[in-house]
């Protein structure tokens, strides 16, 4: 696809279009590499969310930008205080190399830095001049060296591009950009390395002709990422930032706002026009709009929340966004000076609104406009016609076709009852905008919001497993389905198995689920579905683990990084080796997800929220005894009445759904003492496999052959078990297969295996499948709590998940609240 001839790098269209296809943009902001630590998370999203080919154009790190303009300014007349400054800029740059990197990269890096700053210290002195905006220029170049070194050092294919090197441009207010000649440059450094993230500069380009350094101006990093994705013709731009997308309204003003899953490219722009602070107008300029989607989602928080701009063939009619501006300031021209009047509204810059009334024409301006007005109106109005007047703020509501919405009258009728200036529908007709002679106040913003919006939050759910326990689930759920969805818009958007999956972002039809899945569903690979869920059109995700597998539980620290919720019936995560129960917990609760897991301990019993609610209310917990399998219980109750062999009944357990895949897991007492440590460590016990004794019942020769093998021979575990029981029987007592752990003094000591029960004792009197959990506790001291009842079964199994689902909306629903 590519050839070399006279050292030029000629590129076919074949390659163009698969770059094309292949890259797309990521821009992180300074607020995302402000320290250490957010370089590490900016990484792992790197990592993670981009392709191998992607590009990530970065602003410079934290306030970098406003330090080197203080030591600019502070330069001309207080050097001393400009070379403070530059010490401690210096020490904030090297000491972000040094905290993260190590070795030769560490050695590469701190050497261009040191260059950098013996030229910076140059200037300083006067013995070298270096233009303001190649200064300004140095903190995205120091961003982006330091995060290709670090994807480098982390094993990522990575390198880093200075801007310069190929966006060219004319020199002007807004540099004009000489697109084909830098499309043609860019495409020939990144093509001959596919398979390389490149981090470029935001916020930089150069003078064409002479190399010199042109600023993009403030928000031109938003503005270079999608410039260089219109450059490679991408098909999406990520823009990362600090919020989860575009929200209802403000969530600092304004409480319970939803974020927006998509807007329409007219929608967005009106948004940025009216003053948004995640949206500015620049943005969109280069943005083919029939192929391009700019998603905004957030890189302190990474979630599925995020909200997706694009062209879409039909847009709603409905406001989608309350926004606000407090300082707004009033510029009026009286209509007789129509030269005045024609010019100014010629100059280049739209206001908010304009209109007519009392013979003079009015401008309303936000504040960050105020010194490009002012300044055009010292050069042109000699005559000093214009007024200007400040103390006004708008509220506004942007929407497609906002005329039609039921909502327009609400505002119309809310804003005439405050000190209405002026209320217009845009040109456009994508927002109504309403000026107002007063300050606002967060209690009208959040007052206004409540009347105009109701919206119903929405969970997508994504069903992994779809065995005994996944098929009775998504029964109950199709049968409790409207109960769910009176307060929140519940979907079950895809079904999973460890081959293939079924999506659909509207929902699946459970009519004949297991049909379509067999006739729908795709081969998948779970890293790839990673990157794929979070462009899910709905608020939460929900990822339901009903498998037993290890290699998903693995999993749970990048379903949690990726901003899903989890309720798990698979017992190997809560039960992993430390090191990764630790890791799971850590990025649990790093990114704020909820892990809900009550079935793994006693199927449907209410023994997690129990221990919970007797932690949170200030008992503390000093063993847990009991019967723990549900399985085990069935087997043994039933074994007492004499009717069948232990093998025969080991076989009729798997069939009817109350043994775990392979009978072995519960046998051997794995599946209890999973149990056991998940229990253990929701009480704050330090226990991990090594630390629990165990007495398992599977012979060594049944213990590694082919489950189809084992089950043919399971009848040999007849005669040791007769042995067993005829040994209890001796003692007037029958065998009962115990877990038990307890604390003390800090220590815990955990057993699972036979113990010979009285037969008069509850624990040898259960229902078969029966769980019975004995607690004792500083409150529970004397008489334990008991907490007994199915701990085994698809049904109960299923309708603990069922609850975990209610108990997950409920918190999401408060945490909705709190927003």
């Amino acid at each position: 696809m590519t050839t070399e001839t006279n050292n030029e790098y000629h590129i076919s269209a074949e390659r163009i279009q698969a770059i094309a296809d292949d890259v797309h943009l990521h821009k992180f902001g300074g607020s995302s590499l402000a320290d250490a630590y957010c370089y590490r998370r900016v990484a792992r999203i790197v990592t993670e969310h981009a392709g191998s080919s992607d590009m990530v154009v970065v602003s410079a790190a934290g306030d970098t930008t406003n330090r080197i303009i203080a030591i600019a300014e502070a330069r001309e007349n207080e050097p001393e205080y400009a070379a403070s400054l530059l010490a401690s800029l210096q020490r904030y740059q090297q000491g972000l190399i040094d905290e993260l990197l190590a070795g030769r990269p560490l050695e590469v890096t701190r050497a261009l830095s040191d260059q950098d700053f013996e030229r910076w210290h140059r200037w300083l002195v006067g013995e070298e001049e270096i233009e303001r905006a190649e200064l300004c220029a140095y903190g995205e170049l120091w961003s982006a060296r330091l995060l290709a070194a670090l994807l480098q050092k982390q094993g990522t294919r990575a390198d880093f591009i200075d801007a310069r090197t190929f966006l060219q441009a004319d020199d002007a207010a807004e540099p004009i950009i000489h697109t084909q000649a830098s499309r043609e440059a860019l495409l020939a450094r990144i093509a001959p390395y596919p398979g390389t993230r490149f981090i470029v500069t935001g916020f930089i380009c150069a003078e064409a002709g002479t190399g010199r350094t042109l600023l993009l101006g403030r928000n031109g990093s938003d503005y270079s990422a999608t410039l260089i994705g219109s450059l490679v013709n991408s098909r999406q731009t990520t823009i990362w930032k600090d919020v989860a997308g575009v929200y209802s309204a403000d969530p600092r003003k304004v409480e319970r706002v939803v974020s927006l899953p998509t807007l329409d490219w007219s929608e967005a722009e009106e948004l940025a026009r009216l003053g948004s602070p995640v949206l500015h107008p620049r943005t969109f300029q280069p943005v083919d709009r029939q192929r391009m989607v700019i998603s905004v989602r957030s890189s302190l928080k990474v979630e599925n929340q995020q909200t997706r701009i694009g062209q879409y063939d039909y847009t709603d009619a409905q406001g989608k966004v309350l926004t606000s501006l407090q300082d707004v300031t009033l510029f009026s021209i009286p209509l007789e000076h129509k030269a005045l009047l024609e010019a100014f509204e010629t100059n280049g810059l739209a206001p908010l609104v304009s209109w007519t009334d009392q013979a003079q024409r009015h401008f309303a301006f936000h504040q960050n406009h105020l010194d490009y007005v002012r300044n055009w109106f010292a050069g042109q109005d000699a005559d000093h016609l214009s007024q200007e007047v400040s103390g006004y703020s708008m509220v506004a509501l942007v929407g497609a076709r906002i005329k039609e919405t039921r909502q327009f009258a609400v505002l119309k009728r809310e804003v005439d009852e405050q000190q209405l200036r002026h209320f217009a529908v845009a040109p456009n007709s994508n927002s109504a905008i309403a000026i107002l002679g007063q300050k606002l106040d967060h209690r009208l913003l959040n007052r206004l919001h409540s009347l105009l919006f109701n919206f119903r939050r929405s969970v997508g759910v994504l069903v992994m497993g779809r065995g005994n326990i996944g098929s009775e689930w998504l029964q109950l759920f199709r049968a409790q389905r409207d109960n769910l969805n009176e307060s929140v818009d519940v979907k079950i958007m895809g079904i999973a198995n460890s081959k293939r999956v079924w999506l659909d972002y509207n929902g699946v039809d459970l009519q004949d689920w297991s049909d379509n899945f067999e006739r729908l569903a795709r081969p998948y690979l779970i890293t790839e579905l990673l990157r794929e869920l979070p462009n899910a059109p709905c608020d939460e995700l929900v990822v339901m683990d009903l498998t037993d597998s290890s290699e998903l539980a693995q999993l749970y620290p990048s379903f949690f990084a990726n901003g899903m919720h989890v309720i798990s019936a698979n017992k190997r995560a809560g039960a992993s080796q430390d090191a990764l129960y630790r890791e799971i917990r850590t990025i649990q609760h790093e990114y704020k997800r909820e892990w809900l897991y009550n079935t793994t301990v006693g199927a449907g019993l209410p023994l997690n929220y129990a221990i919970n609610d007797l932690q949170r209310s200030g008992d503390r917990i000093r063993s847990i005894s009991g019967i723990f399998s549900g399985t085990m219980s069935w087997l043994f109750e039933h074994y007492d009445q004499g009717k069948e062999g232990f093998g025969a009944l080991v076989r009729r357990a798997k069939a009817e759904g109350f043994t775990e895949p392979d009978p072995r897991e519960d046998l051997s007492c794995h599946d209890i003492v999973r149990k056991l440590l998940i229990v253990a460590r929701d009480i704050g016990a330090t226990l991990d496999w090594d630390d629990v004794e165990i007495e398992g019942l599977v012979p060594e020769p049944l213990q590694d052959l082919p489950l189809e093998e084992f089950l043919a021979r399971v009848d040999e575990l007849d005669a040791p078990m007769a042995e067993l029981w005829a040994k209890a029987r001796q003692e007037d007592k029958l065998p009962r297969l115990m877990a038990s752990f307890s604390v003390e003094e800090g220590r815990s000591h955990a057993r699972v295996g036979i113990e010979f029960i009285s037969n008069t004792d509850m624990l040898t009197n259960l229902i078969p499948g029966e769980n019975i959990f004995v607690i004792f506790s500083d409150w529970y001291a004397e008489m334990p709590l008991v907490i007994s009842g199915p701990g085994a079964g698809k049904k109960v199994t299923a309708g603990g998940v069922q609850s975990d689902l209610h108990q997950l909306l409920a918190r999401l629903g408060n945490q909705n609240q709190m927003v």
